[in-house]
């Protein structure tokens, strides 16, 4: 595999998230003769509007029956959306869904962890056919783009939880949803449009701001064909990021090779005496972001750290880009979505003016009208109502979305429904070192598990999470695209496990930089929570 290829493979898994990226039949453990009876299509009731296509069981990496099927969506349609569900044999009366990042496509295998935890677990390819996760050209059919925007995650919730309940003779057990990046817009648009769908909904780096997320992708990449002498190469990222590291380490109270409050870093030119004027003008773009007009905007990026920048955000090789393996991931995603909207000779390198407000207000509008969906923290209230509970969470490395998406949601939840009345189903957590949705220098590796734990807690004991304890166990997967999925088998123990901190408060180190007491940084219970 070429390195360019690798970069592609480590942007796609990282876009999709918890998802993993695709799962081939390959990956899948060897079959047995069924365990269970009720493994067998003759025993499964479909519901109506619901075709099933097969059922297995598998006995790794413990016993299980697998359903697989479609619903077929009208109004407008017909279209398929395929689904899984994975029934294990010691039902721990949980059911998750599972939703995609990216452009999704495929339908993921379950989580180790959580069959191995006794989850039912179910996910879709949210009804749309592309050539791989970075591909948004689906977004050229109305009806796949209405069911990639949440249609799709909605029919197939309604299908799966149907056949749990077949399948268990169960009328009710908890249902959760869990997704980052595209997986995390999924789940909040779940949450936003069907609060009843589920008992909890747990959300990782989503894009909620006025303007699209292609945006801030896009602006990049032009400034860079424009004026390559601005473009920053891998190397000099590592270099930045040593600086920022030495400047900010110990801001939490800490110097333990992580940054825990980015939010506050500031760029200082004489800081990076190794980048040109142009260079450094770009990385206060990023930085910045676009700023307020209109009454629109988009976050800039933290710099927690910056070494997987060039992947997503300003592309491994210096501009000119000639071929689609070199653009970084986040103009791919750009490309292919703006030329299914606007025809295949469209280019937003040229033809789209990212100083013109207007012009991208109306972008976004033809992106909403091909099935984006707008987020609004008001549209919670039914959530509210219902009973149900939200946890948002993003990395603070995150290179793909920014993190101050999640931030500005929470805070305009907090607006909207006042700190008490927030706090009743809304928390929200951010995860050190980590990029988007897995990955990072010494960041965690089971943050997505925790926090959906997390959730079942909250559900089902009352006990709402004020501080959440992650760690760093290594973790494999089946199928080497799926490296980057952090829902994959954990492999060894933990050496470092961290304090999460229900934001607003933060995470900070009791023993201080200086480490008088010589406590141990990489022990969770040396950190304590703090407004």
């Amino acid at each position: 595999m070429s390195y360019r290829s690798t970069i592609l493979f480590a942007s796609l898994g990282l876009l999709v998230g918890v998802g993993g990226i695709a799962a081939s039949s390959a990956g899948q453990p060897r079959t047995t003769l069924p365990a269970n009876p009720k493994c067998d299509v003759k025993e499964i009731s479909a519901p109506e509007g619901t075709t099933i296509t097969g059922v297995k069981w598998f006995d790794a990496p413990v016993g299980y029956c697998r359903i697989d099927g479609y619903v077929t969506t009208t109004n407008p349609g017909p279209n398929r959306v395929n689904f899984m569900v994975a029934l294990p044999q010691r039902h721990n009366g949980r059911y998750v869904f599972t939703v995609q990042g990216g452009a999704a496509g495929f339908v993921p295998d379950p989580s180790d962890v959580n069959l191995q935890r006794g989850y039912a677990i179910a996910s879709t390819d949210k009804g749309v056919r592309v050539a791989h996760g970075l591909d948004f050209s689906f977004r050229k059919d109305p009806v796949q783009a209405l069911d990639w925007g949440g249609r799709g995650v909605h029919v197939a919730a309604i299908a799966t939880q149907a056949l749990t309940r077949g399948y268990y003779g169960e009328e009710k057990f908890h249902r959760y949803a869990t997704g980052c990046s595209g997986g995390g817009d999924g789940t909040l648009t779940a949450a936003e449009v069907y609060p009843s769908d589920f008992d909890g909904y747990v959300g990782g780096a989503m894009t909620t701001a006025p303007l699209e997320i292609t945006h801030i992708w896009g602006a990049i990449a032009q400034r860079l064909s424009r004026d390559p002498s601005s473009w920053i190469s891998p190397e000099e990222y590592k270099h930045i990021d040593q600086v920022l590291l030495a400047e900010y380490d110990a801001a939490d109270g800490a110097k333990d090779g992580l940054i825990w409050r980015p939010e506050a870093i500031v760029l200082h030119r004489a800081s990076f005496p190794f980048l040109s004027d142009a260079q450094f003008g770009t990385l206060q773009f990023i930085r910045d972001g676009l700023k307020p007009e209109l009454g629109t905007w988009y976050p800039g990026y933290w710099f927690a750290n910056t070494s997987a920048f060039p992947g997503f955000l300003t592309g491994m090789t210096r501009p000119p880009w000639t071929r689609p393996e070199q653009y970084p991931a986040g103009f791919m995603v750009t490309d292919t979505s703006a030329k299914a909207l606007n025809g295949a000779n469209y280019s937003v390198l040229a033809d789209l003016d990212y100083g013109n407000r207007s012009a991208l207000v109306a972008d976004r509008v033809a992106q909403e009208a091909a099935g984006r969906h707008r987020f609004n923290p008001a549209n919670l209230a039914g959530l509210r109502k219902s009973g149900g509970k939200l946890i948002l969470w993003a990395g603070m490395a995150d290179q793909a979305v920014p993190p101050a998406n999640v931030k500005s949601y929470s805070d305009e939840a907090t607006r909207i429904f006042g700190k008490a009345g927030e706090a009743r189903f809304v928390r929200t957590f951010f995860v050190p070192g980590l990029h988007h949705c897995s990955g990072g220098v010494g960041a965690p590796t089971d943050a997505p598990d925790q926090l959906l734990e997390a959730m079942a807690n909250w559900v089902e004991k009352g006990q709402a999470p004020e501080t959440v304890v992650v760690g760093n166990p290594e973790r494999k997967a089946a199928d080497p695209r799926q490296a980057m999925a952090p829902n994959t088998a954990v492999i060894g123990a933990p050496t470092r496990t961290y304090r999460l901190c229900a934001y607003p408060k933060k995470s900070t180190f009791v023993g201080g930089a200086n480490n008088a007491r010589k406590l141990d940084v990489n022990d969770a219970r040396n950190w304590r929570c703090e407004t």
